[in-house]
């Protein structure tokens, strides 16, 4: 199984740092491909950053002055084309809005997924039980119907943990996990909550860290983010932070970046996979 065609942001990104590499190495400045195009040094700046889509005819117009090679050419040619895709309807992302959606597209296609999570159970591991309480105890609350659709939607994300070409590495604090523990009046759903984290764990694709009490602060603990890479050329990665509602994805370098540091140094205070499967069968 291989992952999903390269979503319209992270192609944006693809093909605006190619077109930075490409002028650089051609001596232009930013105002002087800017005349090019007919437009202000800050479209420029925004279409390399991969915060604006640039035009077919106005590629082929960078293409010309940078003197790109063929090959160049005809890649981020067809990543451009393939921006315009509209989606089926009857596609997973179909089902979200907004921020939502563009997580799902990330998820789905994604080689490698890094998540941390303070409080809750990370959404691609959760169990039925853990889903359909968190959605309960939403305010205002949800009807029956609203509440099963919603983890019908979130099963359906799960499915992706089954594709073998995508790596997915979870780190998660110890008070998600005992934030379980009088779920629905017992510790029925966390102890099958980390029943299903080990099982996850023994597949080829999974790996899971705790940080538990002991370790103290760690830089980032209250922080609940994903960071999703892809193995492209250039390589990119983008970060979805939770918040309020939907959170937010960006693709600023220096705020990947940012998120980078702060995730080797949670993996860092976190237990090893070994030893998070044994706190998890035993705490």
């Amino acid at each position: 199984m291989t992952t999903a065609a390269v979503p319209k942001r992270v192609a944006d990104v693809i093909i605006g740092r190619k077109l930075a590499a490409l002028r650089m190495a051609s001596g232009m400045s930013q105002a002087a491909a800017g005349k090019v195009l007919d437009c202000t040094q800050n479209k420029i700046g925004n279409i390399e950053r991969g915060d604006s889509s640039i035009t077919l005819p106005d590629l082929r117009a960078l293409f010309e002055h940078y003197r790109a090679d063929e090959p160049t050419k005809a890649r981020l040619t067809v990543l451009a084309k393939g921006r315009e895709k509209r989606a089926s309807r009857t596609a997973l992302r179909a089902s979200f809005q907004g921020t939502m959606r563009e997580v799902v597209d990330l998820e789905t296609s994604a080689h490698y997924l890094w998540q941390h999570n303070s409080m809750t159970i990370p959404g691609l591991l959760q169990t039925e039980a853990y889903m359909r309480s968190l959605f309960r105890a939403a305010r205002p609350s949800k009807s029956h119907d609203e509440i099963e659709h919603r983890t019908m939607l979130r099963l359906r994300r799960q499915e992706i943990i089954d594709n073998v070409d995508q790596q997915f590495w979870f780190v998660i604090d110890q008070a998600a996990l005992e934030r379980m523990t009088n779920m629905d009046g017992s510790a029925t759903i966390q102890r099958e909550q980390k029943a299903a984290i080990v099982e996850a764990m023994d597949r080829p694709n999974v790996e899971v860290q705790v940080v538990p009490w002991h370790v103290g602060y760690y830089i980032g603990q209250a922080f609940t983010y994903t960071i999703f890479g892809f193995d492209s050329d250039p390589h990119v990665e983008l970060v979805h932070v939770e918040g309020l509602r939907d959170g937010h994805v960006t693709s600023n370098l220096e705020e990947v970046n940012d998120y980078l540091t702060v995730w080797d140094h949670q993996r860092a205070a976190a237990l090893g996979p070994e030893q998070s499967r044994a706190f998890l069968l035993t705490s």
